[in-house]
């Protein structure tokens, strides 16, 4: 299977690549950059997969058709993250670095016959009553990855499969320094307070890269698209999950949330229906929350020091 993909050098693509690799898929990494994975580097280095370098934005589409060739399937994992703070100036910034340069990607390979986008369950509202053929985001992320969702759809209209993934909040080895989980347990060794945004109230699904990664090339492998959601289906107050990791991670310092941002909205409960992935991909999560961060905890612990806290986000 030649599979193009982007996002291969990042938390979740270099987890989904080194499947994709062990079984023996072809993969033409693409992208401005390899990312930030070291294993994805020496994949690359080594011409067990290729990279194709190309602008940021994707403009020179005749190029990109050529240098990618014919391909099977395109996975389609890379985000760039916004550096505005403003809720406003960032959906401008996420909409011209990940919309638009989408766009322009599905130009460039234009006759792929199908697509697999990994998508948000931020794209609703975090109201229990939000269907899935219904979604109402209220952050810039969530509109962010459904004006995507529905250019893809747009695109493939008729002659292209599109699947569209929309991931929990992800955790695990190798998470980006801004992940919530990260930041935590990074507070935990640094003894200073774990802070955590909102009330606490707020219920999430935490699901472990290894279980995402699993899932995407589920999907990938799969003929047909769809919509499907894929966490654990169990919803963990942020209040608690920063308690726990506080307790793994032996911190003696507390646990406080800082002044709520009321410019800033956050849906209450986002927790996946997993029945779709069950019944369609044959996913279910696997691992335990409390077992996934004693492996990140155990994981930071371990790894080396980083002159430099540079993060390369992958484009899309």
């Amino acid at each position: 299977m030649r599979v193009a993909l982007t996002g291969g050098g990042g938390f979740i693509g270099s987890h989904v690549l080194a499947r994709m690799v062990g079984a023996g898929m072809d993969v033409t990494l693409v992208g401005p950059d390899p990312g930030r994975s070291r294993y994805a580097a020496s994949l690359i280095a080594s011409r067990r997969v290729r990279f194709v370098r190309c602008d940021r934005s994707f403009r020179d589409t005749a190029r990109l058709r050529a240098a990618v060739g014919d391909v099977d399937a395109v996975l389609l994992l890379g985000y760039v993250a916004p550096s505005a703070t403003d809720p406003v100036c960032r959906l401008s910034e996420e909409i011209e670095h990940n919309v638009v340069p989408l766009v322009r990607l599905l130009r460039g390979l234009e006759g792929c016959p199908r697509y697999v986008f990994a998508s948000t369950l931020e794209v609703y509202g975090g109201s229990e009553a939000d269907p899935v053929d219904d979604p109402r985001p209220v952050t810039p992320f969530g509109i962010t990855k459904l004006a995507a969702e529905c250019s893809l759809r747009m695109f493939a209209d008729g002659v292209a499969e599109a699947t569209i993934l929309r991931f929990a909040s992800v955790y695990g080895p190798n998470e980006p320094d801004e992940g919530l989980v990260a930041r935590l347990i990074d507070a935990a060794f640094a003894g200073r307070p774990l802070v955590y945004d909102g009330d606490g109230n707020e219920e999430r699904d935490y699901v472990h890269v290894c279980d995402v990664a699993e899932a995407t090339l589920a999907a990938l492998q799969r003929e047909g698209g769809g919509v499907y959601e894929i966490g654990t289906g169990v919803g963990v107050r942020t209040l608690d999950l920063a308690r726990l990791v506080a307790e793994l991670a032996g911190a003696k310092s507390p646990v406080v949330s800082p002044a709520h941002r009321v410019d800033e909205p956050r849906p209450k409960r986002l927790v996946a229906a997993t029945e779709g992935a069950l019944t369609a991909l044959g996913f279910a999560a696997r691992r335990a929350l409390v077992d996934g961060l004693r492996e990140e905890i155990g994981w930071v612990r371990t790894k080396p020091p980083c002159p430099s806290r540079l993060v390369l986000a992958a484009t899309a």
